[in-house]
C-alpha cells in the first residue's frame, strides 16, 4: 500500500523544514503549474503502461517520450531517471495523505489519524471515478514492475523517505513541534512498521486484474496489521507507572 520497506530514519525527518504551525492548505496552482502536472501524469502513466507490459529494462526513455508526445529531454526535466518515472506515485500518494491529513480533526492519537488518511486516500484511488494523481492500478503496476527490476526496488527506498517527509511535516504541524522530533519520529517509524507488514502479508494483491478488489484486499490486510499493532503495542506494560 505504497509504504516503504523500511522504517523512517532520523535523517530524513531531521532534513525536513519545519513548516509553519496552523499552516493553511497549499494555494491552488496557477494555470503554468497544473499545465506541468498534467504532462508528469501523462508521463507516469505512459512509462507505467509500457514498463509492466514489455518489461523495465526492454523500455526506453525515447519509447516513453514517443508514446507521451514530449521530448526525451522534456522526460529529463522532469525525471533525473528512467526508476524515478516509474515511482512517481509514491511522492503523489505521500503528499495525497499528507494533505488529507491536514484536513482531519485533531485527536491526539495521530497514529489513528494517518490510518484514516490513508484509508481515505486507499478508497479513492480505488473507485473507478477517481480523479487526481493517486491511482490504485498504477500502484499495482509499480509494485510489479519493482518485483521484476533490482534497479527500481533499489531506488524505491530513497523514493519512500521522500514520501514520508511530507507526512512528518502535516504530522508536526498537528503536533505544533518539529519534523524531526521524537514523538513524530516515533509514529511515523510505527506507521511504517504497520504498513511494511501489511505490504508482507497482501502481497498477492499485485496481480489482482480488478483494481477495487485489489485495493479491498489491500485495504484488509492493513486494517488486520494496524489492529493487531495497536492490540499487541498499544496497552501500558504491567507494574508500569500511570
Amino acid at each position: 500500500m505504497l509504504e516503504s520497506p523500511t522504517p523512517t530514519t532520523a535523517s530524513t525527518a531531521a532534513e525536513t523544514p519545519a513548516a509553519p504551525v496552523n499552516a493553511g492548505p497549499p494555494a491552488h496552482p496557477g494555470l503554468r503549474e497544473r499545465k506541468k502536472q498534467k504532462t508528469r501524469l501523462r508521463i507516469i502513466e505512459v512509462a507505467l503502461n509500457l514498463c509492466d507490459a514489455q518489461g523495465f529494462d526492454a523500455t526506453t526513455v525515447e519509447q516513453i517520450a514517443n508514446a507521451a508526445d514530449v521530448s526525451p529531454r522534456t522526460i529529463n526535466r522532469y525525471f533525473d531517471s528512467k526508476e524515478d518515472i516509474v515511482l512517481g506515485p509514491i511522492q503523489d500518494f505521500g503528499e495525497t495523505v499528507a494533505e488529507t491529513l491536514r484536513t482531519l480533526p485533531v485527536t491526539g492519537n495521530e497514529l489513528e489519524s494517518i490510518r484514516e488518511a490513508f484509508l481515505r486516500v486507499i478508497d479513492h484511488a480505488a473507485s473507478e471515478s477517481a480523479e487526481g494523481p493517486v491511482s490504485f492500478r498504477q500502484f499495482q503496476q509499480m509494485q510489479r514492475i519493482m518485483r521484476s527490476s533490482p534497479s527500481v526496488s533499489a531506488r524505491s527506498l530513497e523514493h519512500a523517505d521522500s514520501k514520508n517527509v511530507a507526512i512528518a511535516a502535516v504530522v508536526a504541524e498537528r503536533l505544533d513541534s518539529t519534523p524531526d522530533a521524537l514523538p513524530v519520529r516515533l509514529i511515523l517509524g510505527a506507521w511504517q512498521l504497520i504498513g511494511h507488514l501489511a505490504m508482507e502479508c497482501g502481497e498477492s494483491m499485485f496481480d489482482y486484474d480488478n483494481p477495487q478488489a485489489a485495493a479491498a484486499a489491500g485495504r484488509d490486510s492493513f486494517t488486520t496489521a494496524f489492529d493487531e499493532f495497536t492490540r499487541v503495542c498499544g496497552g501500558a506494560r504491567p507494574g508500569a507507572a500511570r
